[in-house]
């Protein structure tokens, strides 16, 4: 990670001196764009810390992965002689699916936690763009190639929906049902966020582009439901009890430009 930040920036030196250089933009330097993207996002483990004052401690841990889930964005930007796209987007994902089964340290009790979880971040990008760049584009077809680099920055809105625990024992009017507790059905979390990516783009006679690569995203650690419901039916206040958790993830991304 540190080697590709220290050639971003060295990249992004490069091109900001070339762009120096040059005289003031006219008009042909530089052409608006709506981007449009798919892919796939692979998360890691969700990371989970539940203090023990509150929650139970089990065998398994707490620790799971969320799944691997679609993609979908928009962006806006604009391309600034061929060497930098400045673009503001969002994008979602499928929603992500925390299930964890435990056991008791005691082994006398098993019960399922569980949580849905959708992201959809606001990013400003910045990617450097090959294009420009001698040794590194290369003429294909009637279009050209050239790897990309980019970061993005910005804020997430992490929704938790259905955070519970199921598969506990029948209690009070649930009889002969299983009960369930720890209930909350929404919670939103705003969290800073980051991402870096590297791949190819391919122009195709200054219409449009398409781009593919690898994305790494980032979405730091948050809190999980302060307000929840117990089996009895009552509901509680675990404020600096909450789960705290983070959302990781390798993806894998697929992006159409298309020129204004």
């Amino acid at each position: 990670m540190k080697r590709f930040v220290t050639l971003l920036t060295l990249l992004t030196t490069t091109m900001i001196g070339t762009l120096s250089a040059k005289c003031c933009c006219h008009p042909e330097d530089y052409s608006f764009y709506i981007k449009v993207g798919s892919g796939i996002s692979f998360s890691e483990s969700a990371n989970v810390t539940a203090p023990f004052l509150t929650w139970n401690p089990a065998i398994q841990g707490y620790h799971s992965k969320l799944g691997n889930r679609a993609i979908a964005d928009l962006s806006l930007g604009c391309e600034i002689k061929h060497l930098v796209d400045l673009e503001l987007g969002v994008s979602t994902r499928s929603t992500f699916k925390y299930r964890k089964f435990q056991t008791t340290l005691d082994e006398t009790a098993s019960y399922r936690r569980e949580f849905d979880l959708d992201v959809v971040p606001i990013l400003f990008s910045v990617n450097l763009l090959g294009r420009e760049v001698p040794c590194l584009n290369w003429d294909f077809g009637c279009g050209t190639i050239y790897p990309l680099l980019g970061v993005g920055v910005g804020v997430s809105n992490l929704f938790i929906t259905n955070f519970r625990t199921t598969g506990l024992p029948p209690s009070g009017a649930s009889f002969p049902f299983e009960s369930f507790s720890a209930e909350n059905q929404y919670t939103l979390r705003k969290n800073f966020t980051y991402t870096v990516l590297f791949g190819f783009e391919y122009n195709y006679q200054e219409r449009m582009a398409i781009s593919t690569g690898y994305r790494w995203f980032d979405a730091g650690r948050f809190k999980g439901p302060r307000f929840l419901r117990v089996g009895t039916g009552g509901a509680v206040d675990v404020a600096g009890q909450e789960w705290k958790m983070r959302f990781r993830a390798h993806e894998w991304f697929v992006e159409l430009k298309i020129f204004l």
